[in-house]
């Protein structure tokens, strides 16, 4: 029983936010002393300064490689928004005559999948969500709002992925190819559930959404594959959004609205993703490669995407005028440091809180408990343990810093460290729809909020975080069935 001592950072987070109403940064701080209380109470092993001096050179090694791409990521949304990016895009989406099942497809969908792929934080809701009040309901507009929040897994770039395969041990190919099984099936069926909030459903409708889904998917994968799991959620979006034009009668107008130089930024993002990722292959070939690493964990730099982020972010600000462009830039600094610096310093602890564990071998311990379940039960705990982690810090990375490492370590026991390391990541990255920060951030992108929208966001974000993840546990059972 004292291996479960090692969930107890988890459940002291837990305890803060739901009970205490505490924040993120406080729950972190709270569960990384008590990580640095069981290291220093000896509960697994004797307490040595070894211990802790590794856990703190490997969780700053992280946070550098989750901290540039978050920073870079805020930066650019930062600078693309005040250029007139998103309002040039809704502009565009409008100049489209789809039927109203067809538009709140391709907006949940196609430019929600798409949008947060690209710049993460929920952002993708404050483009999404007027667009789908035109088209329907409030009610329906936050639960459709929703659904298009509901593809985290490749979310910001797949910063989270990245973070993942490196705690897991695992190279990003092999943990995407995982993912696509484990998050695959919720991307399938996400246009089918976005006609639940539409009115006057036709049979016509029902199969142009089966159609989008697998669209959508076939974008995830064939990006994933051929160019890497940072630009398949973009891909997926984007194969979308093109199966959307193709029905459109508007397609000139569309076609002409993208001209616009607001939404060049969006573009030249992608583009950017694109050029690194052969550069970067390039340089490998001839032996350059810059990495910051331990014999644990290590960061490549130049694979990071955030370079791609802040290349577009500073070319949005040199693009402006030259009047006023080093006051702007300085306003910009400050309004990216004041957002990124809570959420930086909640996974830092969250990343050291980890490490130590690791360290004193509370994680390996729970692992070999957990093994004892059997295969099925663990598979569950392991997508139970990651979604819970996500409800509570509204991040699927957060959660990943907490719960990779021990998935990993369950996998590795049965011979299927993918497998739990997929389920670990994309139940977090599904459940992520259901927690406070994701909430609160519909409710900023609803205008005149009246009194009954937090209620419906709540109950509809509880509710599709619970069937996404028993789609996940589903997707593992099948896995492990078929290899049985």
């Amino acid at each position: 029983m004292i291996a479960y001592l090692a969930l107890l950072p988890c459940a002291v987070a837990v305890t803060a936010v739901l009970a205490f109403r505490r924040s993120v940064l406080t729950a972190s701080l709270l569960a990384l002393a008590t990580a640095a209380g069981i290291w220093g109470l000896e509960v697994f092993s004797a307490a040595t300064t070894g211990q802790l001096s590794r856990a703190a050179i490997d969780a700053i090694i992280l946070e550098l490689l989750v901290g540039f791409v978050i920073f870079a990521g805020i930066a650019f949304v930062t600078a693309s928004n005040r250029g007139g990016g998103q309002d040039a895009l809704v502009q565009a989406i409008e100049t489209l005559s789809l039927s109203p099942p067809r538009t709140v497809i391709l907006v949940a969908v196609g430019i929600g999948v798409m949008m947060e792929s690209l710049t993460g934080y929920g952002v993708s809701m404050f483009l999404t969500v007027p667009l789908l009040l035109k088209v329907v309901s409030r009610g329906r507009a936050i639960c459709l709002a929703l659904i298009g929040m509901s593809l985290m897994s490749w979310g910001a770039l797949s910063i989270t992925a990245l973070l993942g395969a490196e705690l897991a041990g695992l190279p990003p190919k092999v943990l995407a190819a995982a993912m696509l099984f484990t998050s695959g099936p919720v991307a399938m069926v996400m246009p089918l559930f976005c006609l639940a909030f539409v009115p006057g459903v036709a049979f016509k409708d029902i199969l142009y959404a089966l159609v989008a889904g697998l669209v959508l998917v076939s974008g995830i994968a064939i990006c994933s594959h051929w160019i890497g799991v940072e630009i398949a959620g973009v891909g997926g979006g984007l194969a979308l959004i093109a199966f959307s034009v193709l029905f459109s009668v508007s397609k000139r107008s569309f076609a002409k609205s993208l001209t616009s130089p607001a939404i060049l930024p969006y573009g030249l993002l992608i583009a950017a993703v694109v050029l690194q990722k052969l550069v970067v292959l390039e340089l490998a070939v001839v032996g350059v490669d810059l990495a910051i690493e331990t014999d644990r964990v290590s960061f490549h730099v130049l694979s990071s995407p955030g370079i791609a982020l802040l290349a577009i972010a500073i070319f949005c600000l040199v693009w402006r005028p030259a009047k006023g462009r080093l006051a702007q830039s300085r306003e910009v600094f400050r309004a990216v440091t004041a957002r990124s610096w809570p959420a930086l310093l909640s996974i830092l602890a969250f990343l050291m809180t980890a490490r130590l564990l690791v360290e004193t071998g509370s994680i390996q311990a729970l692992a070999t408990t957990v093994s004892a379940f059997g295969l099925y039960p663990a598979a569950a705990f392991t997508a139970a343990m990651g979604a819970i982690g996500s409800y509570v810090t509204g991040s699927g990375t957060a959660s990943t810093a907490l719960f990779m490492t021990s998935a990993a370590a369950t996998g590795i026991s049965f011979e299927a460290a993918p497998l739990f390391a997929s389920l670990q990541i994309s139940a977090a990255a599904h459940a992520g729809v259901a927690s406070l920060p994701i909430i609160a951030i519909l409710l900023a992108a609803l205008s005149n909020r009246e009194a009954g929208d937090e209620r419906t966001a709540v109950r509809m974000g509880l509710s599709l975080g619970a069937i996404w993840v028993l789609f996940v546990i589903a997707s593992g059972y099948m896995q492990i069935a078929s290899v049985l």
